[in-house]
């Protein structure tokens, strides 16, 4: 049978482009397939916008600690409506028309409009159908609405509803205390919001080492911001112009209110519409595309990349998987396999949270104890010349063999100091290889060699 495409991808974000210039060969037709904005959410929603936002809140608390470093600046000020327009223009040169330039340049077809499968060679986007030899889903995933009574009744904003503001909201709760809700908080804080967070669990960034969850949460204190752990949001309502949460915390029911509400509850695939089982693609109970290492579906002719998949969800893995998926529609032998061992990740707070790898309780579970260094940054010369002397380095590893098993790092510049450690683990290096490796003074990598020179099993 004669198809319109080689291949259709589903989505234009990270994952699906990264398919498209994979699967793209001599004489093939490749398609596009895009309902929203070119780009996906990480140019247009959240990577780049919401660390936009974040250099801007940083950049005028260093400047408010100008003084510390015998500089003295007057009227100090942070115009919200300037740094929501420098916002605007970088979404605008990095997304839209930057990217519809590239898939012309390499020869893709772009169809707008949402996708839903007829079958397993064929979709309906908008009035016409399209028929394809193969297909990518990768339509990445959206905000998890959580079922809580009363949400429909109140006005609440998604993450990419928060990066789009006007103005900045006098208070704010944010329901969740994960990596978007502490990035949006140290945000918030900066602009002069006054910022409660809710959490479920008893810790901030609960993926993290507890000692990186209790430096973020003082951090975030310190900002001004209200943390409140172990918090069951039992019901929202309205209270005139304001959002009211009436939350359990232990044994007690406290009520907190605030101008707006912030939903950073997780993620949720974005397979509704699709009409996955017309195509014979299975999904998890969660709504997730069910894929096997080779990102293959339960349908022969269809792959599946990016958070949809329900896999690391990371802009940097859906990149990576795209590029995998794009690969094995058309390898008839050599085909790639997911391999998300080593997969660095980083919450850009202030300072900044990261790691790599498994956690010291992992490594303790697994191997039956645990070689583990922790180096402060309040030993580093570095770190008091730029006054900033919190937080860590911690190196975790095999008890028995030495071989470094994890890496995690809180402090200023940690999202760069943790791809030395993601580079040793892809490297299979030891603990010691770490210890041995002389690093430049003054810097914050220092704290690496010095984490790794302390290592002793437990």
């Amino acid at each position: 049978m004669k198809y319109e495409f080689d291949l259709l991808v589903i989505g234009s974000g990270s994952a699906g482009f990264s398919a498209a210039q994979a699967a793209k060969g001599s004489g093939r037709k490749i398609g596009i397939v895009e309902s929203d904005r070119l780009g996906g959410e990480c140019p247009n929603w959240a990577c780049v916008p919401t660390k936009t936002l974040l250099k801007s809140a940083r950049l005028y608390r260093e400047i408010l600690r100008a003084e510390e470093f015998g500089v003295t600046v007057n009227d100090v000020r942070l115009d919200f409506g300037a740094v929501m327009r420098r916002r605007s223009d970088l979404v605008g040169s990095l997304g839209g028309e930057r990217i519809e330039k590239i898939a012309d340049t390499m020869g893709f077809h772009l169809l707008r409009g949402a996708a839903t499968f007829l079958d397993e060679h064929t979709v309906q986007v908008g009035e016409r159908q399209h028929t394809a030899q193969a297909f990518v889903i990768a339509t990445g995933a959206g905000t998890f609405v959580p079922p809580i009574p009363g949400l429909d009744a109140v006005s609440w904003m998604r993450f990419r509803d928060a990066v789009m503001l006007n103005e900045a909201p006098e208070s704010l709760l944010i329901i969740g205390g994960g990596p978007v809700g502490c990035e949006f908080a140290t945000f918030f804080s900066a602009v002069g919001t006054r910022v409660t967070m809710l959490h479920g669990l008893d810790r901030l960034l609960s993926r993290e080492e507890p000692e990186a969850s209790e430096v973020i949460e003082d951090a975030l204190k310190t900002m001004g911001v209200e943390v409140i752990t172990g918090a069951e949001v039992i019901r929202v309502d309205r209270n005139g112009e304001r959002v009211k949460a009436k939350v359990r915390v232990g044994k007690e029911i406290k009520t907190f209110e605030a101008m707006s509400l912030l939903l950073a509850t997780g993620k949720q695939a974005n397979t509704a519409g699709l009409c996955c089982q017309a195509a014979g693609v299975k999904l998890s109970p969660r709504g997730e595309v069910m894929v096997n290492l080779e990102l293959k579906t339960t349908a022969k002719n269809i792959w599946a990349a990016g958070d949809v998949n329900g896999g690391l969800q990371f802009t940097h893995t859906s990149h990576y998987e795209g590029a995998i998926a794009g690969h094995n529609v058309f390898a008839s032998k050599e085909t790639r396999r997911v391999d998300e061992r080593v997969v660095p990740r980083v919450t850009f707070t202030n300072p900044e949270c990261a790691s790599v790898g498994m956690t010291e309780a992992e490594v303790r579970e697994k191997y039956d104890g645990v070689l583990v260094g922790f180096f402060e940054f309040s030993g580093l010369g570095r770190a008091y010349i730029e006054g900033a002397q919190t937080g860590f380095v911690k190196v975790v590893g095999d008890p028995k063999t030495g071989r470094l098993l994890g890496g995690h790092c809180v402090g200023e510049r940690a999202g760069e100091v943790v791809h030395e450690l993601a580079i040793a683990l892809q490297l299979k290096a030891r603990v010691t290889d770490l210890a041995e490796t002389i690093h430049a003074y003054p810097t914050y990598s220092e704290a690496v060699t010095a984490a790794a020179s302390v290592a002793e099993v437990k």
